[in-house]
């Protein structure tokens, strides 16, 4: 069987499902409009007119129609509904998957008149429909057909390679420490906040930043914070650290490989996602799954993932002082740190464990396989 992707090669979400798909005998052709590598597959780079910017996915439709027509796939999958996805529905080839992930379908389809037809175009074209969430599922039943479902498929996690870090070998005392208490800054252990997240605005960090820079006044040495990302806003986000005089505290990791993230993760004692749009919340489910506390914001997609005081704690967004107030309660309480933590990694792996995941879509695929062509795809095995 061969599958052709469109979608964006160097995304890790994206070199996850094809790779998956790769490993199980699949042939994988990737057309993307960024180049990049991904092992088993074939990436099929469209270069030019990228001063243009999404413009020229209109520019270059004929041409990845041709390039699709000459691949002779079996199957079309489109990661990404308003790029990829309209990129898709404008090939016409079919069977033709669209996976929907974010602010494709929460902000994109609001930009123009133009904008909202194209999301609805594309949708009447796909013969199945994926959201990574309950909430972009239900967002997404608003542009599509009637007849057509939604299917929730999450991104998952791999919960081989996510696990906790080893409990401590000496515990502190498991009182709850008062706010400045010489106790709170010289005696319970030091407590390591982080996020990983691209440096852009939607991600919030300046939020956590604030925030953090309030709880140093409270406790001290005792706090620092770890940010693993690169991103536009780096520069202006380092600006804002030494303003608030808390460099010396602030560890900018810079970019961390997918492969290397469970291992930052276990640096952490609490994970924060200060988002102020998110389609998901995918790293809220890999910090759960190392069984880290987490603290986020109640938008989107996010409370489909954490489950406030229960997997996490749930604040406003563009709030740095309720984002404070929550992560200095965790800060000061190491037994609610681990029963929320221990809870998150049962959550997800509940839900989001990344081999059901990955055989969710196999099923999809078979189904529209079998649909096409009973004959040829009646016992479809995937290779086959």
């Amino acid at each position: 069987m061969k599958v052709v992707y469109l979608a964006d090669a160097p995304y890790p979400h994206t070199w996850r499902w094809v790779q998956h798909f790769a490993r199980s005998g699949v042939e994988c052709e990737v057309i993307s409009f960024r180049p990049a590598q991904i092992e088993g597959a074939r990436v099929h780079y469209v270069g030019g007119a990228e001063p243009l910017g999404k413009a020229r996915y209109l520019i270059h439709a004929r041409r990845v129609r041709q390039l699709i027509e000459s691949l002779q796939p079996d199957l079309l999958h489109a990661f990404h509904l308003t790029s990829y996805g309209f990129l898709g529905a404008l090939s016409g080839v079919r069977p033709l998957v669209i996976s929907v992930w974010g602010t494709d379908v929460l902000e994109a389809p609001r930009l123009t008149p133009f904008h909202g037809w194209l999301t609805r175009f594309a949708l009447r074209r796909a013969d199945a429909i994926t959201a990574t969430g309950l909430h972009l599922a239900t967002e997404t039943t608003r542009y599509a057909p009637r007849s057509k479902r939604v299917t929730v498929v999450p991104y998952g996690v791999d919960l081989e390679r996510f696990v906790p870090k080893p409990a401590r070998t000496s515990r502190a005392p498991s009182t709850p420490l008062r706010a400045g208490s010489a106790r709170a800054a010289n005696v319970s252990p030091q407590v390591v906040i982080g996020t990983a997240a691209r440096l852009s605005p939607e991600k919030g960090i300046a939020y956590l930043i604030e925030a953090f820079a309030a709880l140093r006044r409270r406790f001290g040495e005792r706090l620092t914070l770890r940010l693993a990302g690169e991103g536009p806003e780096r520069q202006k986000l380092e600006a804002l650290v030494r303003r608030l005089g808390v460099g010396e505290a602030v560890d900018f990791r810079g970019w961390v490989e997918h492969e290397e993230l469970p291992a930052f993760l276990r640096e952490l004692d609490v994970f924060v996602l200060p988002s102020t749009a998110e389609g998901f919340g995918v790293a809220a489910v890999e910090a759960s799954a190392t069984g880290l506390p987490v603290v986020a914001t109640s938008v989107h997609g996010i409370p489909d993932v954490v489950r406030d005081s229960v997997t996490g704690l749930l604040v406003p967004a563009k709030d740095a002082t309720a984002l404070a107030t929550a992560i200095g309660r965790l800060a000061e309480d190491e037994e609610l740190r681990r029963r929320l933590g221990a809870a998150g990694r049962e959550y997800v792996a509940q839900r989001y464990d990344w081999r059901r995941n990955a055989a969710q879509m196999e099923l999809i695929y078979r189904r529209l396989l079998e649909g096409r062509d009973g004959s040829r795809h009646a016992d479809l095995r995937m290779g086959a």
